[in-house]
């Protein structure tokens, strides 16, 4: 009698596992190739953008991004700005935690108090320094109670600012504006981003992390527009290997990708029908020098090897228009109210007259054959930030330069950075909102984390206060201008490209716009018919992750042989 009754329970399992698979009681599930492994979901800890794409589904600051990425009102129902542009007033939404816990103004009091003090020591709390006393605070100057944040009742906020600042809307999108529940964390301390402690008051809430593998949210019942959020799970993927994110992507694994690389992209032109995408963002690539290290502290150095990166040829041939534009400047074009003008003087040279120019420079710094220059490059482990770097080499060994390459994963380079553990090293910004200072203000010297190079130039300081207490906004455009200019000059970086946004989305996955910003949140996502969708698993040897992607080309011999 046991063999019908196993036949009967499969029946059974089967019948049950084909009612939950109806389209009309499926859940709607979104796969997302998010680069990097997290480094914390805390939004006073993280400094990565594949943590700000997880926590900006979790939590909503005063303003939030809407489908284009354009702030609009979010935990705060309406702002009142004095005439003077120093005093925002902020009424908060009513909407709870997700336990049920009403959030207040004084959560935001208690998260900017916290993200700012110097015992968090948060990476990316300068951003918050237009906020009165906000410096002054960070660096123990002052007391909490001096910073310019208030909650004269449970449902009034009111900022005050050091000076006018048109783009803070933009900035509180941020994640280090984000409230965080008092309660929560101090009970819990560093383990409140815990799955089975994490509370929340965005979109989404934690389910489960596993380090390395995913993260995956699921829908937050109590958010305050939860009726209109259509995604019912998301899963974030750590895929900082673009070949093998791409193979994921084609077999159906993955719905979005964070990048594809830029060796598929003649590929994907022909057979990606239209779910490989390729627009400008708010973003700059450029190498950071450690300016306390020697002989970096020396411009002439600085200068020589600047002049000898050809960043034409790394944008035209070494990543064939895929990557990014070549950069002569910081500011990526798009940036509003800034005098965007100024390029490094040798832009538009031959490469030849730059390489002899440069190896005078290193002459004159006391390095020659029989001395040459030799120094660590440190990059991210990805394909393309690779092959670049290869590239550079390469440019360098032609001015008598001998460099070492040093590959690390993305959350071991950041530290490093920030900890001014290198000579010479990869650096990226994307702008979190479009306005000159939000690239400059990593350069000050108020900002040590964020100021990799550990720039100190008082005239760079002069300007940017200048600009702060200019309430005009083309006289401000012009001063930050000058800015620009003074870096070109003392070189504490040097911009390579004005990258690329590289998505790759499927296309029944609707709402997903991609906006100068590269920020695409879950709430306003949703899920179309998949039926027509057939898993692109077939491989065959011209196809990228086919044969042939093992004998990959080196980017220097791309070069060389151009």
């Amino acid at each position: 009698m046991r063999a019908p009754l196993l036949l009967l329970r499969l029946v059974c399992a089967l019948l049950a596992l084909s009612i939950s698979s109806l389209p009309a009681d499926a859940a709607k599930i979104l796969k997302r190739g998010n680069g990097a492994e997290p480094y914390s979901l805390d939004p006073h800890r993280a400094v990565m953008t594949a943590e700000n794409n997880i926590i900006g589904d979790m939590l909503i600051g005063l303003y939030t991004e809407n489908i284009d990425g354009h702030p609009v009102l979010g935990a705060a129902e309406s702002a009142d700005i004095s005439r003077n542009g120093l005093t925002w007033t902020f009424k908060i939404r009513k909407h709870t935690w997700s336990d049920g816990t009403p959030v207040t103004a004084a959560d935001f009091v208690y998260a900017y108090q916290r993200v700012l003090a110097p015992e968090t020591a948060a990476e990316y709390a300068s951003v918050l320094y237009p906020i009165k006393n906000a410096l002054a605070y960070n660096k123990g100057e002052v007391k909490k109670e001096k910073l310019g944040v208030a909650a004269p009742d449970p449902s009034t906020l009111v900022i005050t600012l050091e000076h006018a600042a048109p783009y803070l809307p933009e900035l509180l999108t941020h994640y280090t504006a984000f409230p965080v529940p008092k309660t929560v964390v101090e009970k819990y301390g560093s383990e409140w981003t815990r799955p089975d402690k994490m509370v929340v008051n965005g979109p989404y809430k934690l389910k489960e992390w596993r380090p390395h593998d995913h993260v995956l949210l699921t829908r937050n019942p109590k958010f305050y527009d939860a009726a209109n959020v259509e995604v019912d799970q998301v899963y974030f993927y750590p895929t900082e290997d673009d070949n093998t994110a791409l193979k994921r992507f084609r077999a159906g694994e993955l719905d979005t990708q964070e990048r594809w690389p830029t060796t598929a992209q003649s590929w994907l032109q022909n057979h990606a029908n239209g779910e490989a995408h390729h627009i400008p963002q708010l973003s700059t690539v450029f190498i950071s020098f450690n300016l306390k290290r020697k002989p970096f502290d020396d411009i002439r150095v600085r200068r020589a090897l600047s002049m000898a990166i050809d960043a034409d040829v790394l944008a035209e041939k070494i990543y064939k228009g895929a990557y990014g534009q070549a950069a002569y400047n910081f500011l990526p074009p798009g940036t509003v109210n800034v005098d965007n003008a100024s390029m490094a003087s040798w832009a538009g040279q031959p490469i030849d007259v730059r390489r002899e120019e440069a190896r005078k420079l290193l002459a004159q710094a006391g390095f020659n054959e029989q001395h040459p220059l030799q120094f660590t490059y440190r990059f991210i482990s990805i394909q393309d930030i690779k092959k670049g770097a290869v590239a550079m080499q390469e440019m360098w060994q032609r001015i008598g330069v001998k460099v070492d390459l040093q590959a690390s994963e993305s959350k071991v380079h950041w530290n490093l950075m920030e900890v001014h553990d290198f000579q010479v090293g990869y650096n990226a910004w994307s702008m979190d909102y479009n306005d000159a200072k939000n690239f400059f203000f990593q350069f000050q010297a108020a900002a040590e984390q964020m100021n990799s190079s550990l720039y100190d130039s008082k005239e760079f300081e002069r300007l940017l206060a200048q600009a702060d207490s200019e309430p005009d906004n083309v006289a401000r455009g012009k001063i930050l201008g000058q800015a620009q200019a003074r870096m070109l000059v003392d070189l504490p970086a040097m911009p390579l490209l004005f990258p690329f946004q590289r998505h790759l989305v499927k296309s029944y996955v609707l709402n997903w716009n991609d906006n100068a910003h590269n920020v695409n949140r879950t709430r306003w996502v949703d899920i179309g018919d998949k039926s027509k969708e057939v898993p692109d698993s077939e491989k065959s040897p011209d196809e990228p992750g086919g044969f042939w992607s093992w004998f990959s080309v080196d980017a220097w011999s791309m070069w060389w042989n151009s």
